[in-house]
């Protein structure tokens, strides 16, 4: 029992694991089916880390980040026996105040980010920094908005102090940051250090 409890210790304060779903990070994680580890104390952040976090459903949300937070429900859902952790969705989970959502980072503060289409072309580039980036894990190549996929351009800015910029590797098929702006370093719950991606464990992601 001592050791049922130090494991949903370890989960809730130090590595805890959060279940993939969705499409936006194909290419790195399946649709469904892939678990994650999230590193929740003592990290940095640095471009191209994948973190979990949770996005405010609104801008008037009253309550409390999930990330800042530990209820007993956390804790209880956490241990081997119930084994009921977070799991990451695409959409606003409008039953509650906040998305679990998993995203790359692909910049950081004091970066400049601009997403640029390239004319004549169906083609889309990610500058960052002024320096037009290769990603090569990126499920396919960015194209143009168009309908529900694609990708929109985003004017070069430079991201803010305490703020992210975050993308899904599935570029043409992700609700981000070129959509929502930048997340609070605050929202998150961690970083990503291991996953266990079609039954294997990897940690270089």
């Amino acid at each position: 029992m001592i050791a049922i409890v130090l494991v949903g210790l370890v989960q809730q304060f130090f590595l805890a694991p959060v279940a993939v779903s969705g499409k936006s990070m194909l290419g790195t994680f399946a649709e469904s089916g892939d678990k994650v580890f999230v590193q929740k104390k003592f990290f940095k952040v640095s471009r191209g880390n994948i973190v979990v976090f949770y996005r405010p459903n609104s801008a008037d949300v009253k309550s409390k980040n999930p990330a800042n937070s530990i209820s007993f429900a956390d804790f209880f859902n956490s241990l081997p026996f119930i084994n009921k952790f977070p799991r990451s969705s695409e959409d606003s989970d409008v039953s509650n105040d906040y998305t679990c959502v998993i995203k790359r980072v692909v910049a950081v503060e004091g970066d400049t980010v601009e997403i640029r289409y390239v004319e004549d072309s169906n083609r889309v580039e990610l500058l960052i920094n002024d320096v037009v980036q290769k990603e090569n894990y990126i499920y396919e190549p960015m194209q143009k908005k168009i309908g529900p996929s694609g990708v929109k351009e985003v004017e070069k800015f430079t991201v803010p102090k305490g703020q992210l910029f975050v993308l899904g590797d599935n570029r043409n098929n992700s609700y981000d940051s070129e959509d929502y702006g930048c997340i609070q370093k605050s929202w998150l719950m961690g970083k990503v250090v291991l996953a266990k991606v079609h039954g294997k464990y990897k940690r270089k992601l």
